[in-house]
């Protein structure tokens, strides 16, 4: 598969979004600018929305490749390489949060500890409010991205087969419906914000962030994502548009979770707007050498840089007096030393590990 370089620079800006933002929320940023540029990190959440769409594009690539070429064999080494990729770091830090930052699900008692473990090793966290945010609260879209890789499991065929429009259309269609049975269930205004995010933001509900990213899969395959500079001014400029209007809507609707729209639609304009840019980094001539180096490498390492810095914003701002800047700083270099560490040497060893041959792949081998 064709290495698209610059998607690992929105890999760094996605796991930089979320990394700020919980800096500024855990350790209680007031005097973080509330004007300029740096305000979207005070909304540094959209830093998964953004994660959801590059998924959808190389999940589904990988998978609809795969299954065009091998359409009777491709699920196990598809879901074997998933493996691989998501469970021993997110065990590795599992256990480091469990036992070292946050003992809390421990110290429940024994069968809520076994609730609290379970749920996590089957990647079900997400769907119950007592565990959505145990032990290490961002996982809680490791779930989902795991949910969606069944999904994709179940639909590769299907999906390497449907056009780019058919898919966007109904995966699209989908999550909308279900944000929008959402709020009959859970009425904007009088019901508790937590509850209704655990309830739109899980699949089917994020399908439209997902599924845009495969149509641009789609049309990557086919070759109506070529490189080329009005390709790029283009899909930048779409993308400016695009994420504009949400950045306006939303600074003008403050109470998300009290507005039907805002639940029901905004995100799938968001959605838009990061396959747009997604499609510009695409269609970029070039990968930006020096210049982009940093954000590159910060995208190679983006899985860990997720899974560890909640861990340690918690443990320095229980651990030490620094709040602002010097927690953001620590935090940051943290953060990275230790997902270097976790990707050089843990993750790579697990990917490099040969695959298994199934029978039918020696047969046509011979």
């Amino acid at each position: 598969m064709h290495r698209y370089l610059l998607i690992d620079a929105l890999r760094g800006m996605a796991a930089l979004l979320v990394l700020v933002y919980h800096v500024i929320e855990v350790g209680q940023w007031s005097a973080f600018p509330v004007e300029g540029p740096l305000k979207v990190f005070r909304i540094g959440w959209i830093g998964v929305d953004l994660f959801f769409v590059i998924s959808g594009f190389v999940i589904g690539l990988s998978a609809m490749q795969s299954a065009a070429t091998d359409p009777l064999n491709w699920r196990r080494p598809f879901a074997e390489r998933r493996l691989r990729r998501i469970v021993p770091l997110y065990l590795l830090t599992c256990l480091a949060c469990l036992f070292l930052v946050d003992p809390t699900a421990l110290l429940r008692g024994f069968s809520n500890a076994a609730v609290e473990i379970t749920t996590h090793l089957l990647f079900i966290h997400n769907l119950f409010p007592r565990t959505y945010y145990s032990i290490n609260g961002p996982a809680w879209s490791i779930a989902l991205e795991m949910q969606f890789y069944l999904l994709v499991l179940l639909t590769g065929r299907w999906l390497a087969g449907a056009s780019a429009w058919r898919i966007v259309l109904i995966w699209a269609g989908t999550a909308i419906a279900w944000r929008y049975g959402t709020t009959i269930a859970l009425p904007p205004g009088p019901s508790l914000p937590l509850k209704q995010m655990m309830k739109a933001m899980q699949l089917p509900g994020v399908l439209d962030a997902f599924g845009v990213g495969i149509g641009l899969a789609k049309l990557a395959m086919t070759g109506r994502l070529a490189p080329g500079w009005g390709r790029f001014a283009l899909y930048s400029a779409v993308a400016a548009l695009l994420l504009g209007i949400a950045w306006y809507i939303f600074w003008n609707n403050p109470e998300y979770w009290s507005s039907t729209g805002m639940i029901v639609g905004w995100r799938g304009l968001l959605a838009l707007g990061f396959a747009a840019l997604l499609a510009a980094v695409v269609v970029c001539p070039t990968d930006g050498g020096w210049l982009s180096w940093p954000l590159r490498y910060l995208g190679v390492v983006s899985y860990g840089i997720y899974l560890w810095h909640f861990a340690i914003v918690l443990t320095l701002v229980q651990a030490t007096p620094w709040r602002g800047s010097e927690l953001l700083i620590a935090t940051l270099l943290g953060t990275v030393v230790l997902a270097s560490l976790s990707w050089w040497g843990f993750e790579k060893i697990w990917l490099k590990m040969p695959p298994k041959i199934l029978p039918s792949q020696v047969a046509r081998a011979v």
